[in-house]
């Protein structure tokens, strides 16, 4: 079974939690995400997984609330990385920092086996 981000609904999330406040204090409020990233994400463009884990965490859900069936729809891709990332945040056994560091420790793991990898080809 595929799956995707339901970004229209992430987007309408951002908008209502935002309210009247400007994106610069959002993005300052969330942390690591600009006010360009967020002004995308409210018009229903994603940019990268990390946004939108933080997103998630400054929504305060989970990131699974965010994932829809494709069913007859194509989903758009996901890298390896980001679909770790995604399942280390919705792990209930996982605090946030946890699953961050455990994203950063695998994301550095897996960019060193393929730079690797890489190198062997050449």
């Amino acid at each position: 079974m595929s799956s995707y981000i339901d970004v229209d609904r992430l987007a309408a999330m951002v908008k209502a939690k935002r309210g009247e406040r400007g994106l610069r204090e959002i993005a300052k409020q969330i942390g690591e995400v600009s006010p360009s990233t967020l002004s995308r994400v409210e018009n229903g463009k994603m940019t990268d997984m990390e946004t939108f884990l933080r997103l998630c965490d400054w929504l305060k859900i989970s990131p699974n609330e965010l994932i829809k069936d494709a069913k007859d729809e194509e989903p758009p891709s996901i890298s390896t990385p980001d679909a770790i990332a995604l399942h280390l945040r919705a792990d209930p056994k996982l605090d946030s920092t946890e699953a961050r560091l455990l994203e950063k420790m695998f994301k550095a793991a897996y960019d060193q086996v393929v730079h690797d990898r890489k190198d062997d080809e050449e």
